[in-house]
């Protein structure tokens, strides 16, 4: 039933209720999107060591204090456990082998080449790997984990559509395809925590995904 929290959900309990101005909210959904609202703000416009460490304590060290110390909940409960592997892992497998082709034909495109060639900044390939690897754990922790979970609480599987808009927003300086990819992408991802009960899987294939366009783009390979 639309609404209700699906199998794998954290179970909500009876939700806390805050009153703004006379209308009642849940103050479960008050708080993770006005938090993961200003975090994302934040990771956007400001740089304080490199990018993708900022986004790091940003995007999951922030969160997880958030989870343990503010909620008190156990973390595994937002995707961060193996979870079912039987199913992640060959998926994992066949999209990477799939993406390494697609990657390949339009990480040669002048778009993703100037973006692209823009984003390395004279790095070697061990520095992207590394980068990018810290870069996305915590972004795809932050959006199939901490908000996919967060949100499925009250609203089952639709919360995988949710966490599409902001995920689909953050990719609007890429290249126009790019951004249009991110729509499906995004809930393809979802979909993948939602039945695995784990980020992991999406955050291998999205961390190769990136390494690979760098490397391609770059003429590394």
């Amino acid at each position: 039933m639309t609404g209700a929290p699906a199998t794998g959900a954290p179970d909500s309990g009876e939700p806390r209720i805050w009153r703004i101005w006379g209308v009642s909210f849940d103050a479960r959904i008050i708080q993770i999107v006005f938090v993961a609202t200003i975090i994302l703000i934040v990771a956007f416009n400001n740089r304080f060591v490199e990018a993708e460490y900022d986004r790091f304590v940003l995007e999951f060290i922030v969160p997880i204090a958030i989870i343990v110390l503010a909620w008190r909940e156990d973390p595994r409960r937002y995707g961060l456990r193996l979870g079912d592997w039987r199913l992640g892992l060959p998926v994992t497998i066949v999209g990477i082998a799939g993406m390494a082709v697609v990657i390949w034909l339009l990480g040669r495109w002048p778009d993703f080449h100037q973006y692209y060639t823009e984003t390395i900044d004279g790095r070697p390939t061990w520095r992207l790997v590394i980068d990018t690897g810290v870069d996305l754990f915590a972004w795809e922790f932050f959006f199939r984990g901490w908000l996919l979970w967060a949100l499925g609480r009250k609203y089952g599987t639709d919360a995988i559509w949710l966490q599409v808009i902001p995920f689909a927003l953050m990719h609007v300086w890429k290249p126009e395809i790019e951004q249009l990819s991110t729509v499906l992408g995004g809930a393809f991802f979802g979909i993948l925590a939602w039945r695995t009960r784990s980020f992991l899987y999406g955050f291998l294939l999205h961390w190769f995904m990136m390494a690979w366009v760098l490397m391609v783009a770059a003429g590394y390979v």
